[in-house]
């Protein structure tokens, strides 16, 4: 990540989140990462002598002078959901003073698809224009803009994308896998029939923090620029073949009857009449942009999710032993 022979410096932004977790994990197995925290009340638990955890709070600019130093990279991950939207505005014009007055070299911001909204293009790129509508996707949005605008003339900042992350310990999926193993099986069939190709815009976690690390590298021009993270080009990434994966490595058959394939156009017209926020299920994410500038995942889409049953299966022993 660096050319210089001084050890690089990452400050984590959520570290205790589902992807800052993941991220912090990752750059630990590199071995030559100093990485930097930011937590309200600090943890009796043994930290890696890597790690140097900052206790201080997002909303509270004089709390947050020790987190950053000179030319170090920096990855916002936080947002808080149980926050209003004038709080994590608050904490990002923060964020953003910190990162003017610390000097830093680069921020990469994790952000979200979610902030597309509405737009009704079957394919979306970083160009795209975007039509949020829920108060997630708004402020989500107004975080990027904030950000992009404070970083000119004072720091690189990179904004990342990613689509509907999932892996060990996420909550993408885990509805899905819930109603699979305990729910109603003709119910699952008529859902089934329902939903049939529809996109879920799955990312795994591993991919996310990949692209995170990846976009650290020095070499890279990225300043300013946008990218979508997404595994949408993996032709699995639909709801009939990972429902038809999912039931065949959990519980080990599949319907008896093909499920009927009911017109897109249906289920499009059903979410659009519930209120979602997306409801056009043809919809896929392009991450051309990303995998143009030398950006290649790991593992596939199908090896991810093959981890991640085997991450199911594992908690779901442990769960019963705890019961037992």
């Amino acid at each position: 990540m660096n050319d210089k022979n001084e050890v690089p410096i990452v400050a984590v932004i959520g570290a205790n989140g589902f992807v800052g977790r993941k991220l912090v994990h990752a750059l630990l197995a590199q071995n030559n990462v100093l990485i930097r925290t930011l937590e309200r009340s600090l943890s009796s638990d043994k930290q890696h002598p890597n790690v140097t955890v900052i206790q201080g709070d997002l909303t509270k600019l004089e709390t947050l002078q020790n987190l950053l130093v000179t030319d170090c990279v920096v990855v916002n991950l936080a947002y808080g959901f149980n926050m209003s939207s004038e709080d994590n505005l608050l904490a990002t014009k923060n964020l953003a003073e910190i990162c003017k007055s610390g000097k830093i070299k680069r921020l990469i911001h994790c952000s979200t698809a979610s902030v597309f909204g509405r737009n009704f293009d079957d394919i979306v790129n970083e160009e795209s224009v975007c039509y949020p509508v829920t108060e997630y996707g708004v402020t989500k949005l107004s975080i990027e803009q904030i950000l992009l605008d404070e970083s000119r003339g004072n720091f690189e900042f990179v904004n990342l994308r990613p689509t509907s992350v999932f892996g060990p310990d996420g909550q993408a999926l885990a509805k899905l896998i819930n109603r699979l193993t305990q729910g109603s099986m003709m119910i699952n069939y008529l859902r089934s029939c329902l939903f049939n190709k529809r996109k879920l815009n799955l990312v795994s976690v591993e991919t996310v923090t990949a692209s995170i690390i990846f976009m650290m590298s020095p070499k890279l021009k990225v300043d300013g620029h946008t990218f979508i993270v997404s595994e949408d080009y993996e032709s699995i990434n639909n709801f009939h073949d990972v429902e038809q994966y999912l039931l065949n490595k959990l519980v080990g058959k599949y319907y008896v009857f093909r499920p009927l394939n009911i017109p897109l156009e249906i289920l499009s017209f059903i979410l659009r009449i519930c209120g979602r926020d997306v409801y056009n299920p043809s919809r896929i994410y392009d991450s051309r942009k990303i995998l143009e500038i030398g950006f290649h995942p790991d593992k596939t889409l199908q090896q991810s999710l093959d981890a991640f049953i085997e991450w199911h299966k594992a908690q779901h022993i442990i769960d019963k032993n705890k019961q037992a």
